[in-house]
């Protein structure tokens, strides 16, 4: 016979209580299934497992063996249950979020939302790594924060707000002293943008194009706070957004406005229409689409009273 977890189950009870027919009752089964059960495995070992004394059985010293190794098997089976459950429970409160846009503000965002619902975790996956999206599709959640150059709003698409784009310019630069630049006054710069595919990227290329021209790209890097220490270096000039840039410390860079093309991103909130969202996904997408705006918002403001204030500190000086 196969020494499943349920013989092996059996074998433990029996010994445990010496008795054929109350080990039947403690697991619920038939008084002739157990012994059976029992007798099975003495013929595969071809040995004696217990003594019988009337009614009680005990331990021949081969069971004793035996029930050493049972009772180790047993206890890391019952480990692994207890650890696959407490794995499941986990999940079923994690929420799994793609990060595509506002990387930056997301963090704090989120801690607010962590102050009522303590319980639920985030799994993020950052922008450049679309190749692990597939492997979470379907599972618990799968939430997405991404831009693009138009807004999106149906069944699974909430367009949350829109951002503006600026320049961001070495603080050395003379447009950095100007109201606002157009975008055709950098057909002859060198730009430092995300790599190709990259949402941020697709967007700086697109208004170039409506501007004339296709920048020329002198350094490429996934990282805004990359960017930021090119530009300082005075290595080439890049499109930035709004908020997004508004937690990046931006010493000796200035954000200028672009007049012509207005230039802008639709932050969108998506999410898998396919299968139903977990509890705590719903959550967090209608605490994303009730509150993400206003934070947002808040942190542009901001943002602009520093650039306001650092501008009018440079022209002092």
């Amino acid at each position: 016979m196969k020494l499943t977890i349920d013989v092996l189950q059996c074998f433990q009870k029996v010994a445990e209580l010496e008795h054929v027919t109350r080990a039947a009752e403690a697991l619920q089964l038939a008084q002739p299934a157990v012994s059976r059960t029992i007798s099975a495995m003495e013929k595969d070992f071809n040995i004696a497992l217990f003594r019988r004394r009337g009614r009680n059985i005990t331990l021949t010293r081969s069971g004793e063996d035996l029930l050493r190794h049972v009772n180790r098997v047993l206890d890391e089976f019952n480990k692994a249950l207890e650890e696959i459950a407490e794995t499941k429970a986990k999940e079923n409160l994690t929420v799994r979020l793609i990060v595509d846009a506002a990387s930056q503000i997301l963090p704090g965002f989120l801690a607010e939302f962590r102050k009522s619902y303590p319980d639920i975790n985030f799994e993020l996956l950052l922008r450049g790594t679309e190749q692990r999206t597939s492997a979470i599709s379907g599972a618990n959640s799968n939430l997405r924060l991404t831009s693009g150059i138009k807004p999106v709003t149906n069944e699974h698409s909430v367009t949350l707000f829109r951002e503006e784009l600026l320049m961001a310019l070495p603080e050395h630069d003379s447009r950095a002293q100007h109201p606002s630049v157009r975008l055709s006054d950098f057909i002859d710069d060198g730009f430092i943008c995300l790599h190709k595919g990259q949402n941020m990227r697709k967007i700086t290329d697109y208004y170039c194009e409506m501007a004339g021209f296709t920048p020329r790209v002198d350094l490429e890097s996934d990282s805004l706070m990359t960017v930021r220490e090119f530009i300082c270096a005075g290595l080439g000039i890049a499109m930035v957004p709004q908020i997004t840039w508004s937690n990046i410390n931006s010493e000796h860079i200035v954000l200028v406005p672009v007049s012509y093309p207005r230039c802008y991103q639709y932050i969108t909130l998506t999410w898998d229409g396919s299968v139903p969202l977990s509890k705590p996904a719903i959550l967090l997408k209608d605490y994303i689409i009730n509150y993400f705006v206003g934070y947002a918002r808040a942190k542009a403001a901001e943002a602009m009273r520093n650039q306001i204030r650092k501008n009018t500190e440079m022209k002092v000086l």
